[in-house]
């Protein structure tokens, strides 16, 4: 690729880097504005500009290191022409310039990118446009947090002097966009819990819904016909006639009996909390009143109560779904516990579905089991085909990791239509 001409943009006077009460001048700015400004992207594009303007050069990029991707993002830019993609473009940790700098904690000065391998070309970013580049690391107290990179349009524009004072810029931006990470960390966290508390009483409110209408539909209508057929024993003329509408009346108390004991193990099983997980999937498994075969594999483990909890409303959900939509003669669910944390698996040979249609359809049930995975930190992974069964697979990893890595398909439980 052929050098850009050498044309420098008309900026302020360049700050050399000798210039120490300039450089001062700059880092009191910075503090400043730190102090004012909370938005870590405006905070950043506010430095971006006064290291150009320091620097007289053609562009500076602030990338901010995320740890959960492994990525450099880029954060803040100037000139404002960038400021679009700011957020959108990312590189690898040890990837390009700035994935370099951020991955070994050391600056880079280089006087002709188009000769450095080091040098990735972002179509976002116009590398085309400038030729050298220096870039320092952004080193806050628990390691490197990004990387500052400038560049310029000339070959040469920047020298070890330059490298020094903008080292010294970083080290103080390290700890600017430290807090400003952990600031946007607790805003979105609560954001998160606003949405969770809004979702919690929705669902709260569906499962009373549910429960009203399974007391409507079984229990309240055995008990009006036991009614009934009471009303008809008292004013039979004949005992035979008084003995059959007794007998009734003991069937139909008996099956409202066995419907209240089905609401209250829906509600919340007793078993559950005498004796675990295990106990409490067989026992909605062996409540279901269909005849569905259900093979059960489940490991005796030892789980925080909100997890067991959370496991046990995901497998009550799939096995309801399972019973309404799939046609299924047989469930297989496992439960299991490994290096890589506790598996929970339902698979059904129903007549399956079309996983991209489903998840277009709103469903509470198939939201709900996403809520439930999703505030655990688990993935969801969902495997179904039409007319080949349906399998969904719940991995809650090891205490203290988390899933984003994994895929998060969106939720549709086993025998979702």
């Amino acid at each position: 690729m052929s050098e850009p001409p050498d044309t420098q943009t008309a900026r302020a006077p360049r700050i050399r880097a000798g210039d120490d009460a300039a450089w001062s001048g700059i880092l009191r700015q910075i503090i400043d504005l730190s102090a004012e400004e909370h938005n870590l992207r405006a905070m950043l594009r506010r430095v971006a500009e006064l290291v150009l303007d320091a620097t007289a050069a053609d562009a500076c990029f602030v990338h901010v290191v995320e740890h959960d991707s492994a990525e450099v993002v880029l954060m803040g830019a100037s000139p404002a022409e960038f400021e679009p993609v700011v957020g959108s473009v990312r590189l690898p940790i040890g990837e390009g310039i700035a994935g370099w700098v951020a991955q070994r904690g050391c600056p880079a000065l280089v006087e002709d990118k188009w000769n450095d391998p080091r040098y990735r070309y972002i179509p976002a970013l116009r590398g085309e446009e400038f030729s050298s580049l220096v870039s320092v690391p952004l080193v806050g107290p628990h390691g490197v947090v990004g990387a500052l990179n400038v560049h310029a349009r000339r070959p040469r524009h920047f020298d070890l002097k330059d490298m020094e004072a903008l080292s010294s810029v970083a080290n103080l931006l390290a700890g600017i966009v430290e807090n400003g990470v952990l600031y946007d960390r607790l805003l979105h966290r609560e954001a998160e819990l606003e949405r969770f508390a809004a979702r919690t009483i929705e669902l709260q409110e569906l499962d009373r819904r549910r429960i009203a209408a399974d007391i409507h539909d079984g229990i309240s209508q055995r008990l009006v016909s036991a009614w009934y057929h009471l009303k008809a024993a008292q004013s039979a003329p004949d005992t035979t006639t008084s003995r059959a509408e007794m007998e009734a009346v003991d069937g139909l108390l008996s099956d409202a009996l066995d419907e209240a004991r089905r609401a209250i193990v829906g509600l919340h099983p007793a078993v559950l909390d005498d004796l675990g997980l295990t106990a409490a999937i067989t026992s909605v498994s062996a409540s279901l009143g269909t005849d569905l075969a259900i093979d059960l594999d489940l490991a005796e483990l030892e789980l925080a109560s909100h997890v067991e909890a959370s496991l046990f409303r995901i497998v009550q959900e799939a096995l309801q779904n399972v019973v309404k939509h799939a046609s299924a003669s047989r469930v297989a669910i496992s439960l299991a516990a490994g290096a890589e944390g506790v598996k929970l698996a339902i698979s059904d040979d129903g007549r399956g579905f079309d996983p991209d249609s489903a998840r277009a359809a709103t469903s509470y049930g198939l939201s709900g089991i996403h809520e439930r995975a999703r505030v655990l930190g688990a993935s969801f992974e969902l495997c179904s085909r039409s007319g080949d069964g349906t399998t969904l697979l719940i991995c809650l990893p090891p205490a203290g990791e988390s899933s984003n890595s994994r895929p998060d398909h969106r939720p549709t439980p086993a025998g979702s239509p």
